[in-house]
């Protein structure tokens, strides 16, 4: 990628998702590539990125988001290889303690609906994102590229490396590390409390994995 007046894309940027995504785009994924937003919610990533930059697939489990509404642990046999890049950006915050966290996911990927809660706490989320890796390593072509976001936590008085999880994950499944951006948001946290035991995170990842 040729620089540009901006400088060099950086691994650390502090605003929001919008503002750092188009930057890891414009470094890992081609102009006109076919991309798939396995989670595409409200479209916060893409606000930054104009519409004829890439082909985009658009899912959300939410019927009316996107382009389709498949739960991304079930995409459709027919995009075996179809993708240059793949987007995940799933429920991850423990705000609220962990149950908060399941209910969330249990919520947004009808496990309850589908009868999926027969695994609990912290295997409940891996095994979400594990199924969702082995559904984007199937569609995506060879060397195509899987951006992840994730964010570490506190539950329960301990630290919870999510992204480190999540980058040894990937590997576990085949896919390789290609790189790590930091997005430190702006302002404050809130704080439900006046005493703390832990560093107030105010910073999530991007993992940029490879097939």
């Amino acid at each position: 990628m040729q620089i540009g007046p901006d400088g060099p894309v950086l691994t650390a940027k502090k605003g929001t998702n919008a503002d750092l995504f188009p930057d890891i785009m414009r470094l890992y994924v081609a102009d006109g590539a076919d991309v798939l937003d396995m989670t595409y919610g409200n479209g916060v990533f893409w606000r930054n990125i104009p519409d004829d930059k890439y082909t985009v697939t658009r899912n959300d489990i939410e019927a009316g988001r996107g382009d389709h509404d498949y739960d991304c642990r079930e995409l459709p046999t027919t995009w075996n290889e179809s993708f240059d890049a793949v987007i995940f950006d799933p429920p991850y915050l423990y705000t609220g303690g962990f149950r908060t966290l399941r209910d969330s996911i249990d919520r947004g990927y009808r496990n309850r609906e589908r009868a999926r809660s027969g695994i609990h706490g912290v295997a409940a989320v891996h095994q979400m994102y594990a199924e969702a890796y082995i559904e984007a390593y199937r569609v995506l072509k060879r060397k195509g590229i899987f951006i992840v976001k994730c964010m570490d936590q506190v539950m329960s008085g301990k630290q919870t490396w999510m992204h480190l999880e999540m980058q040894r994950l990937a590997e576990i499944l085949g896919f390789k590390n290609k790189d790590l951006f930091v997005m430190v948001m702006n302002g404050t946290p809130t704080m439900r409390h006046n005493i703390q035991k832990h560093a107030r995170r105010n910073h999530s990842y991007f993992l940029v994995l490879i097939k």
